[in-house]
């Protein structure tokens, strides 16, 4: 493999680590959305059925912030191999 092929590679991997990164930010803002939806809606819901969305909600947006910040240092670590 080539200096030229790998630079390549590197940047199409750059490409897919900025794609995801704004596939997983639109998803965030997303589910902030619903969990301000299920607030407004479902509050003091009868069953408690609001507190386990909400607790679902705030789990998924864990991983996703998780998911981004896995992302930026692969993007980082692609800026280093790039620079090299």
């Amino acid at each position: 493999m080539s200096l030229q092929d790998t630079i390549a590679q590197v940047t199409a991997l750059q490409r897919a680590v900025q794609d995801q990164s704004r596939l997983v930010s639109d998803f965030l803002r997303a589910n902030r959305d619903t969990m301000d939806l299920v607030r407004a809606e479902l509050r003091g819901s009868a069953k408690g059925y609001d507190q386990q969305m909400l607790t679902a909600l705030a789990q998924t947006e864990s991983s996703l912030n998780a998911s981004l910040a896995s992302l930026q240092q692969a993007a980082t670590a692609l800026d280093r191999v790039r620079a090299i």
